[in-house]
């Protein structure tokens, strides 16, 4: 596909389509040339012509070498500096084609050609807003030529700006009304903008001017599909395979419909007969991979290997392995993570004009193995997240909630979230729900809850309060999963509880949704946002009356049809416009601890001071939240408190890449790299809070689950309480368990309280033994007041 792509911009740099040579003609050519250098190896100007031929046969590489030796003996650069760029783009090395055409551009700037040239492939390199200034002004050297207007379209999708792509489109259609390619990005963006009628009607011009075209008629099969369309999606890629019988990637277009449809075995099985005859398909690979997902991460994995070994060029195949990699739980974590990392190190080196498509997948590896220059390296947050909500990508921004430092970046945050939301909205119906007045006392209150994570995880722990205490005489619940894994104690144990349990993995959004309207709840609560196997989109078809979010996502989520989210007094952002839901807020605490979660694990009799002769800080959460201000305030609370220790307890810490990164970032900032610990652990990792005196949050994304773990292992934690609903966490939790005072609003006085706490080994000694009783009075360990206070407060927000 990305070949296709590069293919079709080269036709438009010169404004239009070029009638080249048959292949015959170019090849024999070729071969004259090659018996002509024989005789004279010193012709400059037969080099040339080989390498503009070989060029044409896309053998860049040996055009390149031709290029070279064309230089060497005299041929003038300017002659093949366009064919000689192109093949440099072409192998994907972006900068070197800049280079060669910058310079000639700088000496020809009125010159549309060369313009239009260098703006194509400054975009190739990822130097989007230097490509959108060559391009405009290639655009004002001769406004008549469409090329310029369709590769500034192309640009602007790039950025996540559908509206200035469509202007760029449309600008290019005045000019050439017959070009089906022109209605088809026309089509796509409108698409992209929740126009859907509209982009039925460009990609119909498209297929009426170039009926066989896989691009039009793909994303006319998925438009189809959006408006409920199945059969008539069905029909255009049917019409399609009679017409090009045995095109194998229209074969892969069909799997992808039935996915979408909702028949994964179907799609499973068109894939898998393809590859039997074509193992090394990169496509076919690339879909099975996704299909199989976290459902069988060892079979997705299976799939990518394949591409990746067939395909080694393709950045596309690398980057999506590694991501892979970096979900994968079976067998050992920390080997599947020590080859994410290395692929992840060579693909940043090897492709870095792609680095605004290969950015998640890196920053995700390189942050968990504690790698933060490379992290850094991946691009900007102010590039990035326009393209991920460009593509829809939503579960991206969830690893970057805590990448800000201004209230201006909170802000700028929430609007990110609120242009996806609205994006969402614009491109379903909603579902169609039995109308239903307010919540009546008379009647029971039907309380929804929907998430993958309705398992063994966090998120059912704090849930299950809600889940097993509801008062039956007065509420039914109901409980909406995703989860693609094999049934769970814990799954087993909430289907015996509530009134209701759906378990529809991999089953389409709009039929999720209708088929919850059919439950006709009063409120329906996400819990899982935008993590994995969730179906957070389905909260825009408004399948209840009402919609909330809650726990999994400590983010407004950005679908306008989420009503509420829960929050409490301290969990509250502190400023209102940081929020896009109402607050559904509880009195004391967001959360209580349930007997599941947080059982009676042994708590050693001495505090590790005194057991190993030094004091230890330490932590257990999650490396996404680490930032170079978090790392330095670790640093400083070391140099602060002489000969104590720092431990990660994570699953990373088992990775040697891991362990070098860490140390080195401490040595940077005057910390002894010995003074650093690594327990590397997934799992039963409760007892190794045994090992730590005192938990530093991360900042400014501040720990959750782990804080509540680490209290109850009478671990206290000192925070930073910031702005930002993920900013808070802590400090809820802090309070509602009693030991407020650990909670802090400078990251002066971070460093004092912990070394402060360092200093008082009888107030450690007294958390670490009592924190569980001091929990047990607070409302962190009140589940009964808890469970009381929150169906309350949804009765009375169900009868507005």
């Amino acid at each position: 596909m990305a070949k296709q792509k590069n293919n079709t911009e080269t036709r438009t740099v010169a404004g239009g389509r070029e009638k080249q040579p048959s292949t015959e003609v170019l090849q024999a050519e070729a071969d004259a040339l090659h018996d002509r250098l024989q005789a004279v190896p010193t012709s400059g100007a037969d080099w040339q012509r080989l390498g503009l031929t070989l060029a044409q046969l896309a053998r860049h590489q040996e055009a390149l070498e031709a290029f070279q030796k064309a230089l060497e003996f005299g041929a003038p650069a300017r002659l093949q500096a366009r064919a000689q760029a192109l093949a440099l783009s072409a192998l994907e090395r972006g900068n070197e084609a800049v280079a060669v055409v910058e310079p000639i551009q700088k000496r020809f700037p009125k010159d549309f050609e060369w313009a239009n040239l260098l703006g194509v492939l400054y975009k190739r390199a990822g130097r989007l807003d230097d490509a959108i200034r060559l391009l405009d002004q290639a655009r004002k050297i001769n406004p008549k030529l469409p090329a310029a207007w369709q590769n500034l379209g192309n640009v602007y999708e790039q950025q996540g700006k559908p509206a200035a792509a469509l202007k760029a489109f449309q600008g290019a259609l005045r000019l050439a009304p017959l070009s089906a390619e022109l209605w088809t990005r026309q089509g796509i963006t409108l698409t992209k903008l929740g126009q859907l009628e509209a982009a039925r009607d460009s990609l119909s011009q498209a297929l009426n001017l170039q009926p066989h075209s896989i691009a039009a008629l793909e994303a006319m099969s998925l438009i189809a599909q959006r408006l409920k369309r199945a059969d008539e999606a069905k029909e255009v890629l049917e019409r399609l395979l009679a017409l090009r019988p045995g095109d194998s990637e229209l074969v892969v277009s069909v799997a992808r419909l039935q996915w979408r449809s909702g028949q994964v075995e179907t799609a499973k099985a068109t894939l898998v007969e393809l590859l039997r005859e074509q193992p090394g398909h990169l496509t076919a690979n690339l879909l099975l991979a996704r299909i199989h997902g976290d459902g069988d991460r060892r079979a997705a994995n299976e799939a990518y290997r394949r591409a990746v070994t067939f395909h080694p060029e393709s950045w596309a195949a690398a980057e999506a392995y590694i991501d892979s990699l970096s979900r994968s739980r079976y067998d050992s974590e920390a080997v599947h993570l020590e080859e994410a990392y290395a692929a992840a190190c060579e693909l940043q080196q090897k492709h870095p004009e792609q680095w605004m498509h290969t950015a998640r997948a890196l920053r995700t590896v390189f942050v968990r193995m504690l790698d933060l220059p490379r992290f850094q390296a991946t691009g900007s947050l102010n590039n990035l997240l326009p393209h991920w909500i460009n593509l829809g990508r939503h579960s991206l921004v969830h690893y970057e909630l805590g990448q800000v430092q201004s209230i201006e970046d909170r802000l700028e945050l929430l609007r990110w979230h609120r242009d996806w939301g609205r994006r969402v909205a614009s491109s379903v119906r909603p579902a169609e729900r039995i109308p239903a007045p307010a919540f009546r006392p008379e009647r029971k209150l039907r309380i929804g809850f929907m998430s993958s994570d309705l398992r063994d995880h966090p998120v059912s722990y704090f849930a299950l309060p809600l889940l097993e205490g509801y008062d039956r005489d007065k509420t039914e619940v109901f409980c909406y999963s995703f989860y693609e894994g094999a049934r769970t104690r814990v799954q087993a144990h909430i289907e015996g509880n509530v009134t209701g349990f759906r378990w529809w993995p991999q089953k389409p959004d709009d039929q999720v949704a209708n088929d919850i309207a059919a439950d006709n709840l009063d409120m329906l609560f996400e819990l899982g946002g935008s993590t994995a196997m969730n179906k957070l989109e389905v909260m825009a078809y408004r399948p209840a009356r009402l919609g909330a979010s809650w726990l999994g996502y400590p983010h407004s989520a950005g679908i306008e049809a989420i009503d509420y989210i829960l929050v409490d007094p301290y969990i509250e952002p502190s400023d209102s416009r940081l929020l896009i839901e109402k607050p559904f807020k509880m009195p004391e605490t967001w959360v209580a601890l349930s007997r599941l979660g947080f059982q009676p694990i042994t708590i050693d009799p001495q505090l590790p001071e005194e057991r190993r002769g030094y004091l230890s800080f330490g932590t257990a959460n999650n490396p996404y939240k680490f930032t170079v201000p978090c790392i330095d305030a670790w640093a400083a609370v070391l140099r602060r408190v002489p000969n104590s220790r720092f431990v990660f307890l994570r699953p990373e810490a088992a990775t040697k890449s891991f362990i070098i990164n860490a140390q080195r970032l401490f040595a940077e900032r005057d910390v002894d790299p010995a003074r650093i610990e690594f327990i590397g652990m997934r799992g039963a990792h409760m007892q190794h809070y045994n090992a730590i005196d005192i938990a530093l949050d991360s900042m400014p994304h501040v720990g959750g689950t782990t804080t509540c773990e680490s209290l109850w292992m009478g671990v206290p934690t000192v925070s930073l309480v910031g702005q930002g609903f993920p900013e808070r966490l802590s400090y809820s939790n802090l309070v509602n368990a009693g030991v407020g005072d650990l909670a802090v609003f400078s990251l002066d006085a971070y460093v004092e309280k912990a070394a402060a706490l360092a200093e008082d080994r009888a107030r450690r000694r007294q958390l670490r033994y009592g924190l569980r009783d001091l929990i047990a009075q607070n409302p962190l360990g009140q589940t009964k007041r808890f469970v009381h206070e929150f169906y309350q407060l949804a009765a009375e927000v169900s009868k507005l």
